[in-house]
Order: structure tokens, then C-alpha cells, then sequence
């Protein structure tokens, strides 16, 4: 009899929603974004964290970590959702990172974020840019080369030519890129070959190159300006000169002629 009365409240009881513990509100992870989102960063760049709780749940701290350690004390967070900024990086903030937070009244901290890895690389160096003939006059038909001079063999990279400000592609002057290394897998010289010179070759050169990092293509800041200047041969400049004379006092002579007999 008692046990027939006790069926309906327990069954009441297995139905009713069971209340969190402190320790089912500490297995609620956050969500750590950051922005901008990119798998490597130069030096210089900003990021900005932010450690989300879950949909529900206040929390009253917030605790950055990177490489498992504090990068922010929890006493010093105040707003929602909370946020990490490194408006400058450096090398050393390379690692990964997690957050966690408290909940007000509880001394135990949520369960660490997913993590998330940023690499930070110093941008790759400025390159040599020089040409054969040192001085950049050269006479009309004549070979000209450029090369830019990577400072360091960094392994995988990809060279660019400009000229006037606008990338330089072969082939509009019959021109070559060629890419070489002092040891294989290395690439920290290229040459551009413009076989015969002409008005089109001329101008002010630059070069770049792209290093290979993490998949990732990081750039270098461009070399410094050389000037192209094209010259004419003497000879033909003399054989002009006297061919242009000759003219010049033929027609005078007739000139003179013809005004005579008038």
C-alpha cells in the first residue's frame, strides 16, 4: 500500500530537472576566437583575443593562458565577453593559447578553451639588387642583367622584378627570371636576363621575394632603385651625323643653285 503510494512521487522525481552542481558549471567550456585569424603573423601585427562563456553563464573573471601560463590576471577583468589584445607582436608571443573563467561565487575555474596557435615571424630581410653593366648605361642591343640578393638561405622562395613601381614580367622583351642557390633546396639569388637592350628596358628597377613559412607566402620589403638608361652606339651616332650632313648640304647646294639661275 505505501509502496503504491510512493510510485507517482517518484516518478515526479526522475522527471524534475537536476540542479548544477559547482562542478557541472566548471565543465563548461568557453570559446576562445581571435582576430584577425591567420595561421602566422609578422611582427608588428595586432590580434585580439576573446574568451566567450556559454550561452546562459556569467562569469565574473576571465584568465588568458599562453603555453599554459598566465598572460592576464583574472582580477584585472571587468567586461563581456572579455578580450586579450596584442596590438604589437613579437617573436615571443608565438605559442598557444587557452582561456578560463570563474563564475560568481565559485572558487573553481571553468574547463580550459580549445586552444588556438599563432606563429609570430620576423618579416623577411630587405634584398641587394645589382646589374651588369654596374653603372645601368648600356648601349641599345646589348645584354643586360639584374640580380636580387636574398641575404640568407631560408629555404623555398619566390622572386619579383619592377620596374617604375609595376612587377616586370619576362617575356614582353624576351627577357628571363632564372632562380639559383649556393646549396640545393635553397634559393637566395635571381636573375633577370634581358638579352638585348631597348627604349622598353629602361627605368627605375626594384625586387622582392616571398619567403615560405607554414604554407603561408611573407613577403619582403622591396630593394633599393637602380636606373636603366639606354645609349646610343657611336658608331651609329657618327654614321647618322654624316649621312644627316650630307643631306643637309646637298640640298643646300641645290638650293643655292636653283636661287642663281633665277
Amino acid at each position: 500500500m505505501v509502496l503504491a503510494l510512493l510510485l507517482p512521487v517518484l516518478a515526479c522525481l526522475q522527471i524534475l530537472p537536476r540542479p548544477a552542481s559547482p562542478a557541472d558549471e566548471a565543465s563548461l567550456k568557453p570559446l576562445l576566437t581571435v582576430s584577425p585569424e591567420y595561421s602566422t603573423y609578422r611582427v608588428g601585427d595586432s590580434v585580439t583575443f576573446t574568451c566567450s562563456t556559454p550561452k546562459g553563464h556569467q562569469a565574473m573573471q576571465f584568465q588568458f593562458l599562453r603555453d599554459g601560463a598566465e598572460v592576464d590576471s583574472p582580477e584585472a577583468q571587468s567586461q563581456l565577453p572579455q578580450t586579450y589584445n596584442l596590438p604589437s607582436l613579437n617573436v615571443h608571443d608565438s605559442g598557444s593559447y587557452n582561456c578560463r573563467y570563474w563564475t560568481p561565487g565559485q572558487k573553481i575555474p571553468s574547463k580550459l578553451s580549445d586552444p588556438i596557435t599563432i606563429n609570430v615571424y620576423d618579416p623577411p630581410s630587405q634584398p641587394a639588387l645589382s646589374m651588369d653593366p654596374p653603372t645601368g648605361v648600356i648601349k641599345e642591343g646589348l645584354p643586360l642583367l639584374i640580380t636580387c640578393t636574398a641575404p640568407r638561405n631560408t629555404g623555398e622562395r619566390r622572386f619579383h622584378f619592377y620596374k617604375d613601381g609595376a612587377e616586370f614580367i619576362p617575356g614582353n622583351t624576351r627577357s628571363q627570371i632564372g632562380t639559383t642557390g649556393p646549396e640545393p633546396g635553397s634559393m637566395n639569388v635571381s636573375v633577370l636576363r634581358i638579352p638585348r637592350a631597348s627604349p622598353d628596358s629602361t627605368g627605375k628597377f626594384t625586387c622582392g621575394y616571398e619567403e615560405k613559412v607554414c604554407r603561408k607566402w611573407i613577403p619582403s620589403p622591396r630593394s633599393q632603385a637602380v636606373n636603366v638608361t639606354l645609349t646610343a652606339d657611336k658608331v651609329f651616332l657618327l654614321r647618322f651625323l654624316v649621312v644627316g650632313g650630307s643631306f643637309f648640304i646637298i640640298n643646300g647646294l641645290i638650293f643655292l643653285i636653283s636661287h642663281c639661275c633665277l
